[in-house]
């Protein structure tokens, strides 16, 4: 009785704890610890959907690496560098991924030097690499080796879990999957991926049990078979009701505990008998062995005296004769060795003839190693011997700069030492040393690099020793290192075999020429960045979906001249102009709205913020939406206002022109009545002839003038009925 009053006086204190947690937080809390593996498997999804950047040795949020995604939640996971270490290697804490995952979420995944998150369904989410940052695919598409449970982290044994938004449902420590079970009155089907076709009710999610499933730090552990063990013998059962029978689970427990005694002792009494055979078994195959080779040895023994004492002489003798004629045929061998070594196959001012290439081959492989940097001439000269002797130095042979066979023989071997140094972005030549410039022409000769050659390692370049590393299976650094350049120089060199084509990722001139005629057709807006960025990309698309293409990170050469030619199609909304876009129809609206008072900057041709501006003004003062995009509709107000305010400007010069007509008029009366003073010995007939041609200039000027304002009022009536 008093067994039973504990009990319930525990329950009674975990309840109101239970109760506390309800009232501080607002929401039910879950029996399981703080850090589950439902929480772990959220906490990663989230990472990946949120793009988190992978930072080596980084575990904070939203820059993380691959230990540190799972560090960043809760601090779980044990000793970074070795998490799998961490889990309790107990038979079912961890286990091979080519044998299956079992159903449970966030477990640890391990291969060598990486790990990563099961997130259920045969889906995992990891940190991958710098410039990869959150990866999150089917499970078996990655060679993880080993599956874990983490440290720190909670798995339920039996109920209902809530992961992004669908329902789970724990059996026995894992969840179910591809069949059915009813719980409570109600009947769930689950699927393969183990998500329910109902959810069960909020507070279920609650009841989940995870005080008998493996937690890092507690000594709870599965066996080989589907049953528990719990070291500390502290689960409790409470009966529903107050009498005073025994605890159903905790007697159960008690009789399994001697099941497994028992079986425990007798496969001990059965191992103890199994060695003991075998050990017997073993003692007299050995003694039998023993006897055996003794008698062997003692024969063997008697015959080998036998022989030697009959062939000792002569054998003597033998040993003799052949020691001086293997000493004699060594001396020999050494002299012609030395000798061949030495022989002279090219040296300073040495040329190559119709019948010999000699020195081209000298200098070819010379050139593959980085010791010159231009290609084979045929001549010995003193370029040639620098580099030679260079070789010899590196290569620890005699420094002569004469080429004999053994300096041959080094040189065409592939464990030869190179001269590569480490080329990366902001490497230059120097003086003489030019092997960014060497870099250049022989990438240019591989149809990788198509721009100018400048001895400066810049993007350009960078990205064509990206995409020839791609092409020859090396790693994709960017950066030439002697391995790198090794086989780039190489004659097994694979040539670009997208020569010609622009890819994803790919910077240079190529790049330029292609964002300019996106930009022409309106399927690109903003700055030329010379690289194929992601913007680029979406450009790629979008044109290649108008023109009837199948999506792709890379145009052909096909497709790049159609692009280029007047065949190309053009964007849906080619007509609308917003920021970034340029051409003639931009000119021209930076014209009207300049006219209009709106824009005071350089009729450039090019959409920039400035016009932008110009453009949501004008729409704000004509009550059009304000996006300082030129659609169609604000265009046509644009062109509309322009030709008011050019029309009323042209009636105002007409006016002014008149105006100044009539002054001209009056001031030629005023000039024949007061100001010319006529000598009166002037010709009559003379001043006739200049008052005629005077008036025919004036006659003239009125005739264009009237024709004008006829013009005008023309284009100002066709106006206000287009306006109607």
């Amino acid at each position: 009785m008093t067994n039973k009053l504990i009990k319930k006086s525990l329950a009674l204190v975990l309840t109101g704890v239970i109760a506390g947690c309800m009232f501080l937080t607002g929401a039910p809390m879950a029996s399981a610890e703080s850090s589950t593996n439902i929480g772990l498997a959220a906490h990663c999804l989230r990472a990946y959907r949120e793009d988190w950047t992978y930072v080596w040795g980084g575990t904070s949020y939203g820059a993380v690496d691959c230990s540190g995604l799972i560090a960043s939640y809760n601090g779980v996971g044990g000793i970074r560098f070795d998490m799998l270490a961490s889990c309790q290697n107990d038979g079912r804490a961890w286990g091979y991924v080519s044998n299956g995952v079992p159903n449970i979420h966030g477990l640890g995944l391990h291969s060598p030097g990486h790990v990563g998150v099961y997130i259920g369904s045969g889906m995992a989410v990891d940190a991958r690499d710098v410039g990869i940052d959150m990866c999150y695919q089917n499970v078996y598409s990655r060679p993880w080796v080993e599956w874990f449970m983490i440290s720190g982290v909670s798995y339920p044994y039996q109920g209902w879990v809530l992961l992004d938004g669908e329902s789970f449902y724990y059996e026995d420590g894992e969840y179910l999957t591809n069949t059915s079970r009813t719980l409570d009155g109600v009947t769930y089907t689950f699927d393969s991926a183990g998500v329910s076709d109902i959810a069960p009710p909020d507070s279920a999610y609650y009841d989940a049990d995870y005080t008998t499933s493996y937690t890092s730090g507690d000594t709870y552990y599965y066996d080989d078979d589907d049953d528990y063990d719990d070291d500390y013998d502290n689960d409790y059962y409470y009966d529903d009701d107050d009498d005073d029978d025994y605890d159903y689970y905790a007697e159960q427990s008690r009789l399994e505990e001697e099941r497994r005694a028992r079986e425990e002792e007798q496969r001990r009494i059965e191992e103890e008998a199994r060695i003991k055979a075998e050990e017997e078994a073993k003692r007299k195959a050995e003694e039998e062995a023993k006897k055996k080779a003794e008698e062997e040895a003692k024969r063997k023994a008697e015959e080998e005296a036998k022989r030697k004492a009959e062939e000792e002489a002569k054998k003597k003798a033998e040993e003799e004769a052949r020691i001086k004629a293997a000493e004699e045929a060594k001396r020999k061998a050494e002299e012609e060795q030395k000798r061949k070594d030495n022989m002279v196959i090219a040296e300073y001012d040495y040329e190559d003839n119709e019948e010999s290439k000699t020195v081209a081959a000298i200098q070819t492989r010379l050139y593959e190693l980085g010791y010159l940097t231009s290609k084979a001439t045929g001549y010995y000269g003193e370029d040639t011997v620098n580099a030679v002797m260079s070789f010899q130095s590196k290569n620890e042979l005699e420094v002569n700069g004469i080429v004999n066979a053994i300096t041959y023989r080094v040189m065409k071997s592939p464990k030869a030492v190179s001269d590569f140094n480490l080329l990366s972005v902001g490497s230059f030549d120097e003086g003489t040393n030019v092997p960014v410039t060497a870099l250049q022409e022989r990438l240019t000769e591989l149809k990788y690099y198509y721009d100018d050659i400048t001895g400066y390692y810049g993007e350009m370049t960078a990205s064509a020793v990206r995409q020839f590393q791609k092409n020859n299976e090396l790693e994709e650094t960017g950066s030439a290192d002697p391995d790198t350049q090794l086989r780039i120089f190489s004659k097994d060199a694979k040539e670009n075999p997208f020569a010609g084509c622009v890819i994803y990722g790919q910077s240079g001139s190529m790049v330029t020429k292609l964002q300019k005629r996106l930009v022409e057709l309106r399927f690109l807006s903003g700055i030329i960045t010379e690289k194929f960025d992601d913007s680029t990309l979406e450009a790629v698309h979008a044109y290649q979906k108008a023109a009837g293409l199948e999506e792709s990170e890379m145009l052909s050469v096909e497709e790049l001249e159609v692009l280029y030619s007047d065949n190309a199609v053009k964007a849906a909304d080619f007509n609308v102009m917003r920021y970034g876009f340029a051409g003639e129809d931009v000119a021209q609206l930076q014209s009207r709205l300049a006219s209009l008072k709106y824009y005071d900057g350089k009729t450039s041709g090019t959409y920039s913020k400035a016009v932008v501006s110009a453009v949501e003004s004008f729409q704000k003062d004509n009550g059009l939406e304000v996006t300082g995009t030129a659609d169609e509709a604000t265009q046509e107000a644009i062109k509309t206002e322009a030709q008011r305010e050019n029309t009323h400007a042209g009636e105002q010069l007409i006016l002014k022109t008149a105006s100044i007509s009539d002054n001209a008029l009056a001031g030629v009366a005023d000039i024949k009545t007061t100001e010319i003073v006529l000598d009166t010995n002037t010709d009559k007939d003379e001043f006739s002839k200049s008052m005629i041609a005077l008036a025919s200039v004036f006659g003239v000027a009125l005739f264009f003038a009237i024709v004008f304002i006829i013009e005008l009022k023309r284009k100002k009536k066709a106006a206000d009925k287009k306006r109607k």
